[in-house]
């Protein structure tokens, strides 16, 4: 990084607790913003980052994700990370940057971090994918360490991050295809509502998973210990899929 791109880095950063961005005044549902995290991943189609960008209330990149809001016109409420992916003209135009320099955490374990610690309960993680296989699983790997709600919007569909013990149920329109993806040990897992079931099984990133199963109903999933991961493709694409 130039001395004078860092120079200029450090004149952007702002207050990291700053009320005017943790305090957003958002009326929502429940209660709950509709949180948008923007990584790197450069393969998510422009025009569905926009919609999904002006469907959120609130905004945050992850470094080089400033690039790809900036492409399209949008400027996130903060940026965060080692910053050195986010491009000069990407840092000249941001309202809040974060310089954190730990090279033992990635930009994604640092925003998901950040967010969680100013009292967010859920983010959905977008251009999480790209072209880089150990980014997209170190990616995955960020988000099963928080502790937060986390959705994942995909070129394809939609991701869930699930943690047991766990009960809950989404609405994919039949047909669909999804698979349910063991991150580490899962007990007692059930799923509902595919054309292959699943009932108190056991689950392991070296046995049991439910890979290209398809939604014949609302699917529910349960399970008592563990972390899976469950991606589901949607026919509609150009809508943002907040529920």
């Amino acid at each position: 990084m130039s001395t004078e791109f860092s120079d200029l880095i450090m004149q952007r950063i702002q207050d990291p607790f700053s009320a005017r961005v943790l305090y957003k005044a958002v009326a929502t549902k429940l209660n709950k913003p509709r949180v948008l995290g923007v990584l790197g991943g450069n393969d998510f189609p422009s025009e569905r980052l926009k919609m999904w960008a002006e469907t959120a209330d609130q905004i945050f990149a992850a470094d080089g994700g400033a690039n790809l809001l900036r492409m399209v016109g949008i400027t996130p409420l903060l940026t965060l990370g080692d910053l050195d992916s986010i491009e000069p003209e990407s840092a000249a135009s941001q309202l809040e940057l974060i310089h954190i320099a730990d090279q033992d955490s990635s930009d994604c374990d640092k925003l998901l971090a950040y967010v969680s610690g100013r009292g967010i309960e859920a983010i959905t993680l977008i251009c999480v994918e790209g072209d880089l296989v150990d980014h997209l699983l170190g990616s995955l790997f960020s988000a099963t360490k928080s502790d937060l709600e986390i959705r994942l919007a995909l070129r394809r569909g939609t991701g869930h991050i699930l943690r047991g013990p766990v009960q809950t149920e989404y609405s994919i329109p039949k047909g669909s295809r999804l698979s349910l993806l063991p991150i580490s040990d899962c007990s007692e897992v059930s799923l509902e509502g595919t054309e292959w079931q699943l009932d108190q099984a056991e689950m392991s990133t070296t046995g049991l998973s439910s890979l290209s199963n398809k939604a014949t109903g609302r699917v529910k999933v349960s399970m008592s210990t563990g972390t899976a991961v469950l991606i589901a493709s949607h026919p509609d694409l150009e809508t943002p899929h907040w529920e």
